[in-house]
């Protein structure tokens, strides 16, 4: 699903605010609470936090609400924050939203993993010149439209690089239940994709 990848990184980089200090820098201002550097810090990733974020949530409105509780929660821990070369900090960010959306998920029981089933299905990838002509805003719909379990799986894996051997160690699932989930997943998608083609 390099696709997937592909468009979302065209969209961060549209997202992307390149002002100011580097994230070491900005990483280790923010832990002694200067306020210019958490203001950088929100501008510089909030957007692209949000993306992601509304990804998982399954919309907008949550998807800034978790956000909000990113950043605090960013803000209370930067001080674990391991500096590994550009990207890191934004990468680190992320991996806290991601985690915070599982964990929101199951706190509010709308994260069912017990009938996930193991069988295997093939579902054929929709035609490229399909994949590049729905806008990234109508997908991101589509996706938010999946139920809970399969729009996870699909996110961590697709759009964030999750291995089945990662997802299944953080859901407490199998790598079978992981593949077989991310497969229903995708012939829902392409399910839609083909609707709006055809629509």
């Amino acid at each position: 699903m390099a696709v997937f990848r592909e468009m979302l990184r065209l969209y961060d980089e549209k997202l992307r605010n390149v002002l100011g200090i580097d994230e070491r820098e900005l990483a280790l201002l923010c832990s002694k609470g200067d306020s210019e550097a958490i203001r950088e810090l929100y501008n510089r990733y909030a957007a692209r936090l949000r993306a992601v974020c509304s990804r998982y949530s399954g919309g907008p409105v949550e998807g800034m609400d978790l956000t909000h509780d990113t950043i605090i929660k960013a803000l209370r821990e930067i001080g674990r924050f391991n500096y590994k070369g550009k990207g890191s900090l934004f990468a680190w960010l992320k991996k806290l939203a991601v985690n915070l959306a599982i964990d929101r998920l199951r706190r509010d029981g709308r994260l069912d993993l017990h009938n996930l089933t193991e069988d295997i299905l093939i579902a054929e990838p929709p035609e490229p010149e399909v994949m590049r002509s729905v806008p990234l805003t109508e997908l991101l719909r589509m996706i938010s439209e999946l139920p809970e379990a399969k729009r996870l799986v699909f996110n961590m894996f697709c759009f964030d690089g999750f291995s089945h051997k990662e997802i299944a160690s953080r859901l407490g699932i199998s790598e079978k239940s992981s593949s077989s989930t991310l497969a229903k997943a995708k012939k829902l998608l392409i399910a839609k994709l083909e609707t709006w083609k055809n629509g």
